[in-house]
């Protein structure tokens, strides 16, 4: 028997039942609270689901249907109104296309919907949250955002009921300037009001990155013994699943990327001028990007503004399993971030994913912060940053292309460094802070030390 079906019996007999409180449920399959959702029955934990209806997509109901189990009772919760410009102007950068445009017109939404747009479906999610909370027999509440405003349901629950509240934080909530836009000085000043509030309540707090773990220390003076860091991560068994949507050819040098190419700031013209110029040397039918996500119309107008669109092999968007499949069959993977105040606390999910792909990431981003300090830790690539330019990027994918060519494009993975990013480890740690009423909650700082998933199982068995 395998020690995660140990742990699972070990605790079946006392098994919790957690409300899992999220805007989106499934996302794609390989979101962080999916696989939550998905793993935490193996650690004695029955997560039961309450999200908003508006994101119910027939795409969502697939996944569903794929991954989890008939017995996951899921809940939702209608919106009250509706809102459509206030997504749409936080996707754009400042130097975006119809960025002012968008900015106006959202106003009213932003105006009146406050900490955010998806507060819309927040009171109809209480009523549902009570309901369910009063027919389950609940003790325990995970929310998880952004969107924030779901810890609102989190905050009510808490003093309705008295439920222990573990409020998780899967990016930074006023301190990300870029996606943080109140309508009014009025509005920023009871946001972050509302934001203090948030993590006086809660009873636990739970941080994506150490970085961001240090903030919340700082500006709400938290005790260390209420915030636990627990990453985003990957799990093994997605590139088991994923159908071949590839069309690869062992006489191109593939570069993968997954997600939104000009998300905020990305430095993705350098990335494609150094396709561009790394096809110049060694011929166009020789390099190839291969994307799957959203390319913007600003993408493909620069595409072929630089003629370069038969450079670029575009999925669109694929389910978590299929993008997984499809950017694990190239040859090194691609990784872009901002630069600015706050990045160093910020990682792209999809690097993670990468973690468990043959071959090296080449990442376009700090070279001091989170994100370099994995792919350093791991050995899993190089970072460049965007203010070396154009030059530096394009003689790095040389030396990539060179070393394919040669059949020697390896990387020396510190598989331990690794493992700590597996989505079992960290499902285990949340399990732990969810039920700290029945046993004593563990950081993941605790079993880092060890060297395989194994013995991490047996540690907490043995807790």
């Amino acid at each position: 028997m395998e020690s995660s079906q140990v742990f699972s019996a070990k605790t079946a007999a006392a098994n919790d039942k957690v409300l899992v409180v999220v805007d989106r449920f499934p996302a794609t399959g390989g979101s962080r609270i999916d696989k939550f959702v998905k793993l935490l029955p193996d650690f004695g934990v029955e997560p039961v689901v309450l999200s908003a209806a508006e994101t119910d997509s027939t795409f969502a109901q697939e996944i569903k249907h794929r991954i989890y189990p008939s017995t996951l009772k899921t809940f939702l919760a209608k919106s009250m109104g509706w809102s459509y410009f206030t997504e749409r102007f936080l996707m754009r950068g400042k130097g975006a296309r119809h960025y002012r445009l968008l900015s106006l017109l959202s106003f009213p939404e932003r105006f009146l919907f406050v900490p955010d747009y998806m507060v819309r479906w927040i009171p109809l999610g209480i009523r549902t949250a009570t309901r369910v909370i009063r027919e389950e027999g609940i003790r325990v509440v995970l929310t998880s955002s952004p969107s924030e405003s779901v810890h609102l349901i989190g905050l009510r629950l808490k003093r309705k009921f008295g439920v222990r509240w573990v409020a998780d934080f899967r990016d930074l909530w006023t301190e990300k300037e870029l996606l943080y836009r109140p309508a009014t000085p009025l509005h920023d000043w009871w946001i972050r009001r509302l934001e203090r509030r948030v993590f006086e309540m809660a009873d636990h707090v739970i941080a994506n990155t150490p970085e961001n773990a240090e903030r919340y220390v700082r500006r709400f003076g938290l005790s260390r013994d209420r915030i636990s860091v627990i990453p985003n991560g990957f799990d093994r068994t997605d590139l088991a699943h994923g159908r071949d949507v590839s069309t690869s050819s062992p006489k191109e040098f593939r570069i993968g990327y997954s997600g939104s190419l000009d998300k905020h700031d990305f430095p993705w013209r350098i990335a494609l001028q150094a396709l561009k110029l790394l096809a110049e040397e060694v011929g166009r039918d020789r390099v190839r990007l291969v994307h799957c996500g959203y390319l913007s119309e600003t993408v493909k107008g620069y595409l072929r503004q630089e003629e370069i669109e038969d450079l670029v092999e575009a999925h669109g968007n694929l389910s978590h399993v299929d993008a997984m499949a499809l950017t694990a069959n190239t040859e090194i993977r691609l990784v872009l971030l901002y630069e600015n105040a706050y990045s160093e606390s910020i990682v792209p999910m999809k690097l993670y994913n990468y973690l468990i792909m043959e071959g090296p990431i080449l990442a376009i981003a700090p070279e001091e912060g989170r994100t370099a300090a994995i792919i350093r830790e791991t050995r899993m690539g190089v970072v460049i940053s965007k203010r070396r330019g154009v030059a530096q990027v394009h003689a790095q994918l040389k030396k990539y292309f060179e070393g394919w060519e040669r059949g020697q494009l390896t990387v020396e993975p510190n598989l331990e460094n690794i493992a700590q990013y597996d989505r079992d480890i960290q499902t285990m740690n949340l399990a732990r802070v969810l039920c700290a009423h029945r046993r004593p909650p563990h950081n993941i700082e605790e079993v880092q030390d060890l060297p395989n998933v194994a013995k991490k199982y047996n540690n907490c068995i043995s807790a």
